[in-house]
C-alpha cells in the first residue's frame, strides 16, 4: 500500500490485508540495499495471524519517494512520522542488520506505542569494510558480489527452508539488486557513520529479542553479544537465540525457524487478535 508522510509517498507490503490499525502492527525494517521484498516470505505468515503489517521501503528505495537518508538517527525520526501518520498503536518491531540500527534509535527516543523489538544479524554498532563502501560508490556490481559473498553461511546445500526451495544465493540476487547502485552507498556509509547504539540499547524499555547466526561474517557473533550486553545493561536480558548454521542472511537462510521465533516472542508481549 501507500501512503503518506511528510508530503511524500511512502510504500509498505501489508502481507494481502487491508491496514487496519486497530490490530497490533508489526514494522519490518530492511538491511542495507534491500527493501520491502527481503521480509516477502514473512508478510502474509503474520497477517494471517491477524496482525496489522508492514513491511516498509526506506525513503528513496524502491517504491518509497526520495531522498534517501543518510543518518540512522533521521531514519528513526522517519519511522516516527509513519508510526504518526497511521495513527498506530502496540508496535512491534523487526529489524535485520541496518534495520537493527533504526529500531534501536527508535525504541529508546520513541518508546510509546512500543510493545517489542526484534533484532536480527547485527551488534550495536555495523562498521563496514571501507573495500565495499569504495565499491557500493564506484563497482556496485563488485560490492554486490562482495555482500552475496560474505553475507551467506558457506553450506552449498543452503535452500530457503522447507517451505520454498529456492538457492540462496539466487534469493538474495532477486530481492537486492534492484537499485543497489542507488541505495547501497548511502545505507553502507549511514551504518559505518552511526555511534549511538550502545546509548540506544540502554535506553529500551520493552521486551526484546536477539536472533544471530552462527556464520555470520557480516556482523560477527562477537559483535551480536555485545549487543546483547548492551541491551541488558538497560530494561534487563533480551531473548537470545543463535541458529548455528545460518550466515547474515537468516530471514533468508532460516525462514521457517526465524518465523517460529519471531512469533512466540511477538505473540507473547504484543498479542494479535484471538490470540
Amino acid at each position: 500500500m501507500f501512503f503518506d508522510v511528510n508530503g511524500k509517498p511512502v510504500f509498505a507490503c501489508t502481507g494481502g490485508k487491508e491496514f487496519d490499525n486497530g490490530k497490533p502492527v508489526i514494522i519490518f525494517l530492511h538491511g542495507s540495499g534491500l527493501d520491502h521484498a527481503f521480509w516477502s516470505l514473512y508478510t502474509s505468515h503474520f497477517a494471517l495471524k491477524n496482525y496489522t503489517v508492514l513491511a516498509l521501503d526506506l525513503p528513496g528505495h524502491t517504491h518509497s519517494t526520495g531522498p534517501q537518508l543518510t543518518r540512522i538517527e533521521a531514519m528513526s525520526d522517519w519511522l516516527n512520522d509513519v508510526v504518526t501518520a497511521l495513527d498506530t498503536n502496540s508496535v512491534s518491531l523487526v529489524g535485520h542488520s541496518q534495520g537493527c540500527l533504526i529500531a534501536l534509535e527508535y525504541g529508546h527516543r520513541f518508546p510509546q506505542t512500543l510493545r517489542s523489538v526484534s533484532l536480527i544479524a547485527s551488534g550495536l554498532a555495523t562498521p563496514v569494510n571501507p573495500a565495499l563502501i569504495e565499491a557500493a560508490q564506484n563497482d556496485p556490481e563488485a560490492a554486490y558480489a562482495m555482500m552475496m559473498s560474505w553475507s551467506f553461511a558457506q553450506a552449498p546445500h543452503l535452500q530457503q527452508g522447507s517451505k520454498t526451495r529456492t538457492p540462496m544465493r539466487a534469493g538474495g540476487k532477486e530481492v537486492m539488486r534492484g537499485d543497489i547502485s542507488k541505495q547501497l552507498a548511502a545505507d553502507l556509509i549511514a551504518c559505518n557513520s552511526y555511534q549511538n547504539g550502545a546509548v540506544a540499547a540502554a535506553g529500551i524499555t520493552c521486551p526484546c529479542q536477539v536472533i544471530l547466526g552462527g556464520q555470520d561474517r557480516m556482523a560477527p557473533n562477537e559483535a551480536g553479544m555485545g549487543l546483547v550486553k548492551g541491551l541488558s545493561d538497560g530494561h534487563g536480558a533480551p531473548q537470545l537465540d543463535i541458529i548455528e548454521r545460518s550466515g547474515h542472511m537468516i530471514p533468508l537462510e532460516a525462514p521457517d525457524e526465524c518465523r517460529d521465533l519471531l512469533e512466540k516472542f511477538i505473540v507473547s508481549n504484543n498479542p494479535g487478535v484471538n490470540h
